[in-house]
């Protein structure tokens, strides 16, 4: 399997904005005064461009060449599932105590966001997929559902293309970014639209993979540095505007850089501790909503008891304590994400591998009993 520890890290990274970009309209903080936090929901479109990139490069030649279309979908599927449903079934616990203890309201499954049928669509991963006008349960999880889809459609793409998969990816790209632009305007899609929002991001990943592929960009510190000066630029400057329909194209070139891993960012990007962090990077991106669930109660215990731990912005002072609250729900985010790491994602990747495994065995030993046996030599 093709792993590019650089980008590992930069997921890693991005996953932290994403999760202090979901505290900003919560806690006012210093934070919030630098634009690349506000405007951090566009490194999800970072996260739909390296997946295409990294999908391709692991899984396009196998597809290719006859891989199954249900092994590859199966592993898809228990990379992705396991950690959503459990967050999903905490959230509804949470919801379960809420209604029980009086810190919500009466009824844990209050329509329209909180019911049945936002449950079943969650548990069938279709509830981004225009169903609903809002986000359901686990907002971050949107993007979840839209890209396992997007996996099928890559896979069945692959098969029936082959190695001319560019050939249908070139309009597909085109056409989803029109698309955005004429629906939204911006690249701020989740419920709705998030699904082209999606197609459009993993599409142009995997053409920079064909581009890595086809150049072998031998980039270097300055490059990288440049890189690293666009994101910046775009991010705090792009927000909600139509500008932001660039971001695919933005981190296209951010991929195709460190890619490369041939400066002296990308040896900084291979520390221990930030491979650390993108190992877990989609543990930290999906219970972040849970955790800042878990300390608003908290907060709200507290305020009860006269102690309020969220201050007002009416003097910097009182910022520095909201940096603080931010700080700790970081380190309550990352210490959730090492424990589902390790206890749910860790174990139940390795259950699906094997069970997408027996068929191959099967082949292996039918082709075993199958094929002409030596003579025995007296």
């Amino acid at each position: 399997m093709n792993r590019f520890e650089a980008l590992d890290s930069w997921r890693g990274i991005a996953a932290c904005l994403v999760a202090f970009h979901h505290l900003v309209p919560s806690v006012d903080s210093h934070l919030n005064e630098l634009g690349l936090v506000p405007n951090s929901y566009l490194l999800v479109d970072f996260f739909f461009v390296l997946s295409g990139f990294v999908i391709a490069a692991n899984y396009e030649q196998r597809l290719a060449e006859g891989f199954s279309v249900w092994r590859f979908a199966l592993l898809r599927f228990g990379r992705l599932y396991p950690l959503h449903l459990a967050v999903l079934l905490a959230l509804i616990l949470l919801r379960l105590v809420h209604a029980a203890s009086g810190l919500g309201t009466l009824s844990a499954f209050q329509p329209p966001l909180w019911s049945a049928d936002t449950i079943i669509a969650s548990l069938l991963l279709v509830q981004s997929l225009h169903l609903f006008d809002f986000s359901a349960w686990n907002g971050p999880s949107w993007s979840i559902s839209t890209e396992f889809y997007t996996y099928l459609l890559f896979a069945l793409g692959v098969g029936l293309m082959k190695r001319r998969i560019v050939l249908l990816l070139l309009p597909l790209v085109l056409a989803s970014a029109l698309a955005l632009w004429i629906l939204v305007g911006n690249m701020n899609a989740t419920f709705d639209w998030g699904v082209i929002r999606c197609i459009l991001g993993f599409s142009v990943g995997v053409l920079i993979w064909h581009a890595h592929r086809a150049a072998w960009l031998r980039s270097g510190t300055a490059l990288e540095l440049m890189s690293l000066g666009l994101i910046l630029t775009f991010v705090c400057g792009a927000g909600i505007t139509s500008l932001s329909l660039a971001a695919p194209a933005v981190f296209a070139v951010v991929v195709l850089v460190f890619a490369a891993e041939a400066g002296a960012v990308s040896r900084l990007l291979r520390a221990p501790a930030l491979l650390w962090l993108g190992e877990r990077s989609y543990s930290i991106y999906m219970v972040h909503f849970l955790v800042w669930w878990l300390l608003a109660d908290c907060i709200k215990l507290l305020r009860l008891g006269g102690i309020d731990l969220i201050a007002g912005s009416e003097s910097p002072s009182q910022l520095w304590q909201n940096d603080v609250v931010s700080l700790l729900y970081m380190l309550l985010v990352v210490g959730a994400a090492a424990v589902t790491y390790r206890v749910i994602e860790v174990p139940t990747r390795a259950w699906f591998r094997r069970l997408a495994r027996p068929r191959a065995r099967q082949d292996a030993r039918s082709a075993m009993q199958t094929a002409p046996r030596p003579a025995v030599i007296d």
